[in-house]
């Protein structure tokens, strides 16, 4: 009779394969790509804004340091979010969208302005991250995750229980 004489736990057959990590859909990318500009611009503006603030022609340098700070503050934060967003992790998605929606009254007012330069940008950019985000549905599925049942399958997420052969 057929007796598994390896180690306590071991089932007897070889090493699983490692599960294939599914692509990243494409609108994911762009938003992706979109937020690693945006992050790089808002660290560079905020370098800008820093060594402005040792310059002789500043008013109240106070307040350029502290807006710098605060540029690269955010560009940290923006970072950690595209850094979730390439990932694919579903936490990451409201706040991205949430700082893309801030921008948009930004926009706004710089177009009302009359600075169009930076305001078409400022509006085109946001929606077209927004527009990917959406286009991309439910984030992929990491490696880990990839066993999980889905909550929106058609069963409910449930599965029905596997057999074991005794």
């Amino acid at each position: 009779m057929g007796t598994n004489r390896g180690a306590v736990g071991e089932s007897g057959r070889g090493p699983e394969p490692a599960a294939e990590p599914r692509a990243r859909p494409r609108p994911v990318l762009v938003a992706g790509a979109l937020l690693g500009i945006e992050t790089a611009v808002l660290a560079g503006l905020g370098v800008l804004l820093v060594v402005r603030g040792f310059g002789s022609d500043i008013d109240d340098v106070g307040r350029a340091e502290t807006g710098g700070l605060l540029a690269l503050v955010g560009a940290a934060c923006l970072g950690l979010v595209t850094w979730g967003v390439f990932r694919g992790r579903e936490g990451f998605r409201t706040p991205a969208l949430v700082t893309q929606i801030l921008c948009l009254p930004v926009a706004w007012g710089l177009l009302q302005g009359g600075l169009y330069g930076y305001g078409v940008p400022l509006v085109a950019v946001p929606i077209t991250i927004v527009i990917a985000l959406g286009l991309g549905g439910g984030y992929f599925r990491s490696g880990d995750d990839a066993d999980q049942p889905a909550a929106d399958a058609p069963d409910g997420g449930r599965r029905a229980p596997r057999r074991t052969s005794t």
